[in-house]
């Protein structure tokens, strides 16, 4: 396994995934496993030295070996258990995380559809504006002609009316002078 240190994170701020921690396990079993085999062969080498006579202590140095191995193995594979299950749960709640998230994006993504279905575009909304400043235009014109007429209206009402009272006013001023000229005149 060529540079299987280098993707064992280093600093605090590195993150773990499941990936790096496997690595990294596997790399402290590599090592192990490779220290335990220098002990073996030393071991062997130091029975075969000096205590190749005495086979009832080699048995009981070769099992004390053994059992320190064993013990060691036993270590190791705790270790991994708990740093596998260690990852799996952050790998869960990253899941979880993510999950969340992309519950929001999906709400945030409704709201924007909703927003797109039910609001008018800036376009539209302007060409009826338009259409309403034509309308209202209109309107003030022809409101504007209608006070027009109006006015002329009430100016020849108002002329004829004022004729008539001059019209009966002569003809009441006549009838007077009429009436003064019968009495007193003839």
């Amino acid at each position: 396994m060529p540079n299987e240190a280098s993707r064992v994170p280093t600093a605090p701020r590195d993150g773990w995934t499941v990936d790096t921690a496997l690595d990294h396990v596997l790399s402290l079993i590599a090592s192990n496993d490779l220290r335990y085999e220098q002990r073996f062969e030393a071991s062997q080498k130091a029975l075969d030295l000096g205590f190749s006579g005495q086979k009832s202590a080699v048995d009981a140095a070769f099992a004390a070996q053994k059992s320190a191995i064993d013990a060691a193995f036993s270590a190791q594979k705790e270790g991994i258990s708990a740093a596998l299950a260690a990852a799996d749960r952050a790998v869960n709640k990253a899941e979880l995380a993510t999950e969340k998230r992309f519950e929001s994006v999906n709400e945030f993504r409704g709201t924007l559809d909703n927003q797109q279905r039910t609001l008018i575009p800036r376009s539209e909304v302007d060409v009826m504006v338009k259409g309403l400043e034509e309308k209202i235009s209109n309107l003030v014109k022809l409101l504007d002609e209608l006070r027009n007429r109006e006015r002329a209206q009430d100016s020849a009402s108002k002329g004829v009316r004022d004729g008539w009272g001059y019209a009966v006013g002569v003809i009441g001023f006549i009838a007077v002078l009429a009436a003064l000229f019968a009495r007193f005149g003839g």
